[in-house]
């Protein structure tokens, strides 16, 4: 029978939420430099397509000013 470790408990290194969103939008750039924000928004939360942020929003009890609040810090930094 196998010992299942988790990588964290050996290395000591956890990746917090915030890196995982940074990292995520990062990659969302990477493969589409031309994408709007709201737009990196939606493909991170897995949005139907053809859908607006507000949209999407609103099926989710939030605005899209709030989704753009939380977001703005990991998709405009370098």
């Amino acid at each position: 029978m196998a010992m299942i470790i988790n990588a964290y408990k050996l290395t000591g290194y956890v990746i917090t939420n915030e890196i995982f969103t940074k990292i995520e939008f990062d990659k969302i750039k990477k493969n589409n430099p031309q994408i709007t924000f709201d737009n990196a928004i939606l493909l991170f939360e897995n949005a139907p397509k053809d859908i607006s942020l507000e949209q999407f929003a609103i099926t989710k009890m939030r605005t899209a000013d709030s989704y753009r609040k939380v977001f703005q810090d990991y998709f405009y930094t370098k």
